[in-house]
């Protein structure tokens, strides 16, 4: 499975991260806010919850043990911000995220760091789509 999960305040932040992680390959949809956050795991599980940890209403790391034991999720949690890496790192520990992510390694990072946790998306190609090698590309005509 392939579904992640992005929880950042920030809809411009939020919006760039879900687009890059689904143009690598994840179904990957975010939530604002504990609202849409509980709206969300209704529609199935996720492999990978990706939280910002300073938010309006919530701080990341306190949602680490409501999805634990209140919600039941088993996704890998991952704790996404831009403070010190110390610090995030000790957060990590603290709460029982899995893995933290710093904001500084751009989404390159974020890619690079979901991909490390939950492998590689899979590549799901239709069946109608005809193989490459039965594709034949015309040379376009010249007209003088």
């Amino acid at each position: 499975m392939s579904r992640v999960l992005v929880i950042d305040d920030s809809p411009m932040l939020l919006e760039l991260t879900v687009r890059a992680l689904t143009a690598a390959g994840y179904e990957a949809s975010g939530a604002q806010d504990l609202a849409t956050l509980n709206q969300k795991l209704t529609e199935g599980p996720f492999a990978l919850i990706l939280m910002d940890v300073n938010m309006p209403e919530m701080f990341g790391d306190d949602v680490v043990e409501y999805l634990r034991t209140q919600k039941g999720v088993t996704a890998k949690l991952v704790l996404y911000s831009d403070i010190s890496e110390q610090e995030l790192d000790a957060k990590t520990k603290n709460s029982g995220a899995d893995a933290y992510i710093l904001k500084s390694g751009g989404l390159e990072g974020v890619l690079g760091g979901v991909m490390g946790l939950i492998g590689a998306p899979a590549l799901n190609i239709p069946a109608a789509v005809p193989s490459l090698a039965l594709i034949h590309i015309s040379e376009p005509t010249r007209r003088s």
